[in-house]
């Protein structure tokens, strides 16, 4: 059951990133090849949860307001310009995203006609 911790966003998503991580360096082999259909499953519902990430920044970042969240004029340029600029490459992303999901989703559909061997076949 997920928790609400929005007290520990940024924490978790370090863990998210160091998870990430070893994965990708894990998964140059599967030396069990049956996982492969989970581990699809699993990335899966991953990169949905990435895009629904993504979705709620951008509306976060629609919501804010100057003065108050941030302030809009500071020696680097105005404030409210990058909170639209984020915004929309959130929403790119989030877009990217689920496209990258419904990839996976295929990838996961496809791997699991296959008869995997978990032992190489003599």
């Amino acid at each position: 059951m997920a928790i609400n911790e929005d007290h520990r966003q940024a924490d978790i998503a370090a863990e998210l990133e160091e998870t990430a991580r070893a994965l990708a360096h894990s998964t140059r082999t599967v030396p069990v090849p049956s996982d492969s259909y989970r581990l699809l499953g699993e990335l899966n519902a991953t990169t949905d949860h990435l895009a629904q990430v993504c979705q709620q920044l951008a509306a976060w970042h629609d919501r804010v307001a100057d003065g108050t969240h941030y302030e809009g004029e500071d020696d680097r340029g105005d404030g409210a310009t990058g909170t639209v600029a984020a915004a929309e490459q959130l929403r790119q992303a989030a877009s990217a995203l689920s496209e990258a999901a419904q990839a996976i989703m295929a990838a996961h559909s496809a791997n699991g006609v296959v008869r995997w061997y978990d032992t190489p076949k003599a």
